[in-house]
């Protein structure tokens, strides 16, 4: 009986060390504030296109922030690397960020990220339309989770993930500067399977281009290798040098990022013919 209480104290924990939610409002004056309503839960969006709502875009992209990221802050990225007339951003925030309701934990953000995919996708992506899932830090997470639950067709869709982070590894890492920091270990062996990204990551076929950033101290790159290495799908990795998790990238990275973007773009556009995994 002792058991799901314990498991329950020790996922409150989990989402106290790893989430970061805001509630307070953000003017985004360029993007569309969207409530998507699914039986019980209300999840906030705000979309950017650049066509009607008549026709379906030829580019759909759903993005996740990360843990202290919010959807009012979103930006174009990446459509102006490729060559597509119709497209259009939905970027969420997950329950308890922003406007949406709910509670912020990790098992209720998975949970949300499905009904994220099925209500967009299943209204605004037609036939011909390419679907890409965009991650940033723990939003990784998330993305990797609808991927694997949801299993898109690998011919239409691709994955941008930038700093994917194993968070039992990045927790524990985190906690090691503190005394007695193995009792951490009890801890995170209870986080929901749906946000293992070591579970996650291999039942994904998709492919994905992963945006490094070489000095990360939060989830440093030889973490996200070793979480890749498990990865379903091919991969087309970018290392952005001489920047921390959050960085931005500059003029230098561009180049390279542009390349792996438009690799994602042939990998993934229905109007192309299926091209042969590299």
């Amino acid at each position: 009986m002792l058991r799901r209480p314990l498991r329950s104290f020790r996922r409150h924990l989990l989402d106290r060390m790893v989430l970061r939610p805001s509630q307070h409002p953000i003017h985004a004056p360029t993007l569309k504030r969207v409530l998507l309503r699914r039986e019980t839960e209300t999840l906030e969006c705000f979309v950017q296109q650049s066509h009607s709502d008549s026709e379906p875009p030829d580019l759909l992209i759903l993005k996740f922030p990360g843990t202290a990221g919010r959807a009012e802050r979103s930006t174009s990225f990446p459509t102006s690397m490729v060559d597509v007339k119709r497209t259009a951003i939905w970027t969420w925030n997950p329950p308890g960020y922003g406007g949406s309701h709910g509670k912020a934990s990790l098992s209720t953000m998975a949970r949300a990220g499905s009904t994220f995919w099925q209500s967009v996708t299943e209204k605004h992506a037609g036939p011909n339309t390419s679907i890409w899932l965009c991650g940033n830090s723990l939003g990784c997470a998330t993305v990797l989770h609808v991927a694997a639950k949801h299993t898109p067709n690998p011919a239409h869709t691709g994955l941008v993930l930038r700093n994917p982070p194993p968070l039992k590894l990045v927790i524990k890492r985190a906690a090691e500067p503190y005394p007695h920091f193995g009792l951490i270990n009890p801890v995170i062996a209870d986080l929901c399977d749906a946000m293992d990204t070591m579970k996650t990551a291999p039942r994904v076929n998709l492919n994905a281009v992963i945006l490094q950033s070489e000095l990360d101290t939060l989830v440093p790159v030889e973490f996200q290798n070793e979480m890749l290495e498990g990865y379903g799908g091919s991969l087309r990795k970018v290392l952005m040098k001489g920047i921390d998790h959050d960085g931005l990238s500059n003029e230098h990275h561009e180049p390279a990022i542009c390349d792996s973007i438009r690799w994602l773009w042939k990998h993934t556009s229905p109007t192309n013919k299926p091209l042969a995994v590299e």
